[in-house]
Formats: C-alpha cells, structure tokens, sequence
C-alpha cells in the first residue's frame, strides 16, 4: 500500500502543476486581455484627442480670422470728408504743421484727431473760428474750447477733434507723441 500512496501523491502533484499552470494560463489570459482591452482603450483616446484638437484647432483658426476682420478699421467716408474739409479750411487760413492722425481702433474718443498749428494766439483762435464757422455750414456740429487764451484752441466736431497750437505750446505737449505719431519738429530736424 504504501506504493499506493506514493502514486496517489505523484498523482496529487501533477494535478496541482496542472492546476497551477491552468491558473496562470488564466491568469495570463486575463492579463492580455486587459492589455488588450488598455491598449484599445488608449488608441480610442487618442482618436477622441486627435478629433478634439482638430476641431479645437479649426476653431482657433476661426475666432483668429474673425478677429482680424473686426480689427481692421473700417474709414468712414463721411468723417473723411470731414477731415478733407478740415484740413482745407486750416491750409486756407494758413495754419501751419498740419497733422493728420487716425485714431480709428485706438480709442473711442474720437476717429480721428486734426492738429495744426497757428503764428499768434488770434491766429489760433481764428482758424479754430473758421474750422468751426466751415462746419457748421456743412452742418456738422462743432464747438470750441479755449478760444478767449489762443495758445491751445479745441474744436469738437464728434469724431473729429481738431487741436490748434501756439508754436511753444504744441512743442510743450507734443500731442502727436501721444498717439505714436511724429511730430513736425522731429521731422524737419
């Protein structure tokens, strides 16, 4: 009997190496079908990321043209007009260093922003009086502001601002800089 045994423990072993090795079969299945299953899931991913940055990506493009559209200053003629007039009116009155600054996208003060300059503080008062008198007859409304000193005239004519100087006192404020425009003086030296 006791070779009995022996086979029954020899019978006993191959079973559980059978057993064992069917179980890390199992278990080996298993783990390559989660590999399987991850690696799916990863190229899934990656497709769904793929599809999103695109999108993403067309969308940016998009907002970007957009963007440049609505940033592109668009001139209104009638305020062109206006300007053209200014200028005339300033050139006939002989008004010096006359400026021209568009300011269309820059600020919402106004559109655009006139500087000239006038040889004595009655000349300055009285181009600033003949820009305004000019505007009205057109019938764009205007009005002054500091024509009783004469070194700094302003007409407001809406979208249009016109500045009229005294020499030192436009060399003093050198309102053209502000705006990133050069100023005459800059010019001819």
């Amino acid at each position: 009997m006791p070779v009995k045994k022996s086979e029954t423990a020899t019978e006993k072993a191959k079973k559980t190496t059978k057993t064992v090795k069917a179980a890390k079969t199992v278990k080996a299945v298993k783990a390559d079908t989660e590999k399987k299953a991850a690696k799916a899931a990863k190229k899934e991913i990656k497709k769904t990321v793929k599809k999103t940055v695109k999108k993403i990506l067309k969308a940016k493009e998009k907002n970007e043209k957009l963007l440049k559209k609505a940033a592109k200053p668009k001139e209104n003629a009638e305020e062109r007009k206006i300007v053209d007039l200014i200028v005339k009116t300033l050139e006939s009155g002989k008004g010096e260093d006359i400026v021209v600054i568009n300011l269309t996208g820059k600020t919402a003060i106004a559109d655009y922003l006139v500087v000239a300059t006038g040889r004595a503080p009655r000349h300055v008062t009285a181009l600033a009086e003949q820009v305004q008198l000019r505007l009205k007859k057109t019938g764009v409304p205007a009005s002054i502001e500091g024509g009783d000193v004469g070194d700094w005239v302003i007409v407001d004519a809406g979208d249009v601002i016109v500045h009229v100087f005294h020499p030192e006192t436009r060399e003093l404020y050198c309102i053209e800089e502000l705006w990133g425009e050069e100023t005459p003086r800059r010019l001819k030296k």
